[in-house]
């Protein structure tokens, strides 16, 4: 077993199954052991377990049954460790995967090196990228990895892993993140130290006083960094580990940073391009290649465009480009085009002259770009794009994943999740956003409409998908493309049942919207008699659930009202359930109604709207990331004495010698005309920089003055993380919910993921 390639915790990224043994680890929200029985239909014979469930046929499966599956991963990923000559684990609060990769660009050139994937650090984590890079194909001399923390009596699971006396630490820079989780910010600080407290040395930067005072608690040799005369702090990380290395590198602060974000948009004739800014070797075109394949669709080709690759001194580049090629092939991909000039003997290579007229014969696929900048890459990757605006919505996946588990912990384990990304998913795009929820295992998305539900369905989604307003003339497509309609009507019921029948569908799911309290839709008490009526003995339709829409769980002054909607939806329900004598889901909780009532009407479901997209539905310090940042650029900058006017109807007169910035959007994407003539602020290099004069259509002036450094090009943030959504609402006297969905559809979307 310890000779397999692959160890795997999730079921979803298990891609070579015979080369896979899987650890079955058991979370607070889930249990690796209930997927046994679909991973050995996949093929995996190889398994970690605490216990072997019930009715597995064991015949050729291998199992290793054992106390505790973490603590096994631990003990296994230590003595893979120990074989290694040297290794280097970096911990802190920020830059970790920053540091790994420079590292390992700097020394991949002089010696035989190897490095953990992408963020896999967390213990388990670090426990499959140890595995991996130890595997029976990798013969590094240095093995690089990291490792991170969100609370107490963590880190001692690393020490355990990783100690060895031949073990380099580096410790970045320590910010306030996760500080609420501990006593106190030095505390964490100790905590961290504790997964070097195995490492023979210790780098450290200067300036953190309280880093400095715990540090000299440590055994090992501890040698502080200081940024000095190196482009940033992580070059001169760079620069004195090498040197105690004994692999000087005069060229180090020419090695870029990379970019850990996976780019996803739309391109020209129909394509969805994916960009990795990533190290670009191998290892990591490997992991992306199989975040392409769990979100391939079946109606869709995928084509990977390949540029050059990072690879040692030794290493047979042409050798390089056949693993990738296959890789690519055996996971479902179409195509691999060769950009780099060094395969142009190669058969799918392309010249310069044909990149355009080779992007247009992918029409409809999904591309893959991937490779070191070059000229012919980014040649490809303008041939696809079909950007029209210069402003681009940012949606940040691994936010939205962040902001979804938040709020699943809130809830009981075993309650399904229902997303909302009706709306375009607020405004973000719901293509993108439910393929991230269906990967996480979300139980149902909620569309308004059913032309929304087709989209999904058309680009791949497989999960259940609700309509909550249903009522339309297409029932045929409803059957179709396996929508679920929401009713709330005894009418729309009875035209349903009626359209559904002529389909020969018999039980198909429907959902019932009972109205507790909102007064818009649904079916009252008084209508619970018709109901059942209509559904006695008959079995042309199935009710998949019941639900209910909390009107007041926001308001924090009228919990009188909320109390009041979950007990008569308790007894609505349980009515239904009573004289129908079938079980069903039952739904109330929205997101203010998860923060403020889990414990008392979770039930079966809950529906995750605006807290997903890392907004609150009310003013509280909750741990949401954000997940939408609308940025634009500087086209335009002028120097104006003071008293200029500014704008149409010169309604903008400078006060001072101002810098005028022009920036490319206006209301006809989004902007609202109200946020003009200085009433809303966007900010430029993190100064936020009022507006002068009237919004136009398509674009805006803001005042640049206090900002030393801009110029054309300088990007500019609306709103995101710099500025909340929610500071443009209380300007505009609305809700956040309208400013992210009024941003206007040719304002292109940019999905980024680590």
């Amino acid at each position: 077993m310890t000779d397999l390639l692959y160890l795997r915790t999730d079921s979803r990224n298990v891609t070579h199954p015979e080369s896979t043994v899987f650890a079955c680890v058991k979370t607070s929200i889930g249990d690796g052991h209930l997927y046994i029985a679909a991973l050995i239909e996949r093929g995996v014979r190889n398994f970690i377990v605490e216990y072997i469930p019930d009715g597995i046929n064991t015949e050729g499966i291998n199992f290793d049954v054992v106390p505790s599956v973490e603590k096994r991963l631990l003990e296994l990923s230590s003595q893979r460790l120990k074989k290694v000559s040297r290794g280097i684990v970096i911990t802190g609060s920020h830059g970790k995967t920053t540091m790994k990769e420079l590292l390992f660009r700097s020394m991949q050139t002089k010696t035989t090196v190897c490095r953990s994937p992408r963020s896999w650090n967390s213990a388990i984590g670090a426990a499959q990228s140890l595995w991996e890079m130890t595997s029976s194909s990798t013969n590094a001399r240095y093995l690089i990895t990291e490792a991170a923390i969100d609370g107490p009596d963590q880190g001692q699971k690393f020490a355990q892993m990783l100690s060895s006396s031949h073990t380099i630490g580096i410790i970045t820079s320590i910010t306030a993140e996760h500080d609420e989780s501990f006593e106190s910010h030095r505390k964490k600080i100790e905590e961290k130290l504790t997964i070097l407290s195995g490492c023979k040395v210790i780098f450290y930067p200067a300036g953190d006083r309280e880093l400095e005072i715990a540090i000299k608690q440590c055994s090992a040799e501890v040698i502080r960094v200081d940024q000095g005369r190196h482009p940033t702090i992580f070059h001169a990380f760079a620069d004195a580990v090498l040197q105690h290395e004994y692999m000087s590198d005069p060229n180090i602060d020419s090695i870029p940073l990379a970019d850990s974000h996976i780019a996803i948009f739309d391109g020209a004739w129909g394509t969805t391009v994916v960009r990795d800014g990533f190290t670009p070797d191998l290892r990591t075109l490997e992991g992306t290649l199989e975040f392409m394949a769990r979100r391939a669709s079946s109606s869709r080709g995928q084509v990977l465009v390949l540029g050059k690759l990072l690879h040692g001194p030794h290493d047979n580049y042409h050798v390089y480009y056949r693993k990738a090629q296959e890789y690519a092939l055996s996971l479902g991909f179409e195509q691999v085009i060769f950009c780099d000039k060094e395969a142009r003997d190669l058969d799918s290579y392309i010249t310069p002259d044909l990149i355009s007229a080779t992007a247009k014969t992918l029409s409809g696929k999904e591309v893959l770009i991937f490779g070191l900048e070059s000229p012919e890459l980014n040649a490809f990757a303008d041939a696809l794009d079909a950007a029209t605006h210069d402003s681009v919505l940012e949606v940040d996946l691994d936010a939205l994943v962040h902001n979804y588990n938040y709020f699943r912990h809130l809830l009981p384990a075993g309650t399904g999740m229902m997303a909302m990304v009706k709306a375009s998913a607020y405004g973000m795009g719901a293509v993108e956003v439910g393929r991230a929820l269906q990967s996480v295992g979300a139980s149902y998305l909620a569309v308004a409409v059913i032309e929304e539900g087709i989209a999904l369905r058309k680009q791949g989604i497989t999960m259940p998908i609700v309509v909550l307003n249903p009522i339309t003339n297409r029932y045929e497509a409803l059957v179709e493309y396996h929508l679920e309609p929401a009713v709330f009507s005894a009418a729309e019921l009875r035209r349903l049942i009626r359209e559904i029948k002529s389909t020969g569908c018999h039980e198909y799911p429907i959902h019932i919207k009972l109205d507790t309290g909102m007064h818009r839709v649904g079916f009252t008490e008084e209508q619970i008699p018709e109901l059942l009526e209509i559904l006695d003995g008959e079995d042309t339709v199935r009710v998949a659930s019941v639900f209910s829409h909390l009107a007041t769980a926001d308001c924090l002054d009228k919990d009188y009202y909320t109390l009041g909607q979950i007990e008569r939806f308790k007894a609505m329900a349980d009515q239904i359930e009573r004289e129908c004598g079938v079980k069903f889901k039952r739904h109330l909780l929205n997101t203010a109604g998860m923060l403020r009532f889990p414990d008392k009407a979770a039930f079966d479901m809950a529906r995750l709207g605006i807290g997903l997209y890392g907004i609150s539905p009310y003013p509280a310090p909750i741990p949401l990331k954000t997940v939408a940042t609308l940025r634009t650029h500087i086209i335009s900058i002028k120097h104006w004495p003071s008293g200029t006017p500014i704008g149409y109807g010169c309604n903008g007169v400078t006060e001072r010698d101002s810098v005028i910035a022009t920036i490319p959007i206006g209301y006809a994407d989004g902007i609202n005309r109200h946020l003009g003539r200085g009433a809303a602020s966007f900010v430029v290099e993190g100064v936020k920089c009022p507006t002068i004069g009237n919004i136009c259509m398509d674009q805006c002036m803001i005042d640049v003055t206090d900002v030393p450094s801009v110029e054309v090009g300088t990007a500019v943030e609306i709103f995101g993380q710099q500025q909340p959504v929610y500071e443009l609402a209380e300007i505009l006297d609305t809700i956040p919910y309208e400013i992210i969905t009024s941003v206007a559809p040719r304002v292109k979307r940019v999905y980024i993921t680590k």
